[in-house]
């Protein structure tokens, strides 16, 4: 039997089916979680730097001892310490849906990354024009960097190689929108599985199921990138309208002159934002208020929740050691203790031992 080694840190490259995979001086290792990380509230997501013990170096396991500090996080799909984000959007089959599109880039703004829209299936376009609105839209109004691709060019695929080179990436869009596609086209020896687009309901299938860092040139071990599972709703019900309206880089040059510091742009006197609607795309300006129905809906929430959160947090104190911050539970969500367990069942027991006595059969 192997010896154990001392602590070592690595980058958690992939979680599946309970299992945490970290990669270490260049070796992957199974983890498990040690069980305090659970009780901190903090949840390992891919892309962590952690800090592994238990290590064994033969059967290449390991155990999570401690999560490292992250820069960033994004919670759809859940990931840690990224560099940017590459929205993969198929221009048809399925078609381009600007309203998607805006959701996708709201949440990345929100998580404070840079967002690049890369336009798949490009060969598919019918007319110059369609590529043109795009790039009119969101690269020269918007300012994002916006790429057309298409795995049947090739040519097309360097300029994301290079977009991508010596950067943590992500690839996030629908399902059907050809991320695992691009991929291969990138790096063949990925193999990564590829689905079909339905034609009945013009949507594609699911076929990334896990989250993964994979490296997408050998020779660039710091090249990462993530294929990510497809999502197809991504409803804004967890941000508050403020910060919302400040994920619209449009409203920006013009709500510093709003009457009001608080103005949501909707129907406010004296609102800046809406005295230039003509210099706003109206397809922008109707994502954000799809959007900012659900952000009204949260503060509502938040608003009307009067009692106290179900979970808090306590110091625990460990003789001489660094106090622990661990989660605290209210009364009814605590299960009960083993004394308590085995009064019950005495109790149990007794009651039934009533219920079921025999009668005594030489009584008349």
């Amino acid at each position: 039997m192997s010896a154990e080694r001392d602590k070592m840190t690595g980058r958690l490259r992939k979680y599946h089916s309970n299992f945490y995979y970290v990669e270490a001086d260049g070796v992957q290792y199974e983890c498990a979680l040690r069980g305090l990380i659970k009780k901190e509230g903090t949840e390992p997501l891919v892309g962590d730097f952690v800090e592994l013990d238990s290590v064994q170096p033969q059967s290449k396991t390991a155990r999570i001892h401690r999560v490292l500090p992250r820069k960033n996080t994004i919670s759809r799909p859940k990931l840690a310490n990224v560099d940017q984000v590459f929205v993969v959007y198929s221009l048809k089959e399925p078609e381009f849906d600007p309203n998607q599109m805006d959701r996708y880039l709201t949440h990345i703004e929100l998580a404070g990354l840079k967002a690049i829209l890369c336009i798949s299936k490009t060969d598919l376009a019918a007319t110059q024009a369609d590529l043109s609105r795009i790039q009119t839209l969101y690269g020269e109004q918007l300012g994002y960097t916006v790429v057309f691709s298409s795995v049947r060019q090739p040519e097309t695929l360097q300029v994301l190689s290079k977009l991508a080179e010596g950067k943590i990436s992500v690839l996030a869009g629908p399902s059907g929108s050809g991320k695992s596609s691009l991929l291969n086209a990138l790096n063949p020896a990925l193999q990564l599985r590829v689905g079909e687009v339905s034609e009945k309901i013009a949507r594609g299938q699911h076929t990334t199921r896990h989250v993964e860092l994979l490296t997408l040139f050998a020779d660039q071990p710091d090249t990462l990138i993530a294929d990510t599972p497809g999502f197809s709703n991504l409803k804004l019900n967890y941000v508050l309208p403020d910060r919302l309206r400040d994920a619209f880089r449009e409203f920006a040059p013009y709500q510093s002159a709003c009457a009001f510091s608080d103005c949501l742009h909707v129907d406010e006197e004296g609102c800046a934002v809406l005295a230039h609607r003509a210099d706003i795309a109206e397809s922008r300006y109707q994502s954000y208020l799809n959007m900012l129905a659900e952000a009204r809906q949260h503060k509502e929430a938040v608003n009307s929740t009067s009692q106290k959160a179900e979970f808090g947090y306590k110091q625990l104190d460990r003789k001489g050691k660094d106090a622990l911050r661990i989660l605290r539970l209210k009364e009814k969500n605590r299960d009960a203790s083993r004394r308590v367990v085995r009064q019950q069942v005495s109790q149990l027991e007794g009651d039934l031992s009533e219920d079921l006595r025999f009668p005594d059969v030489d009584a008349e």
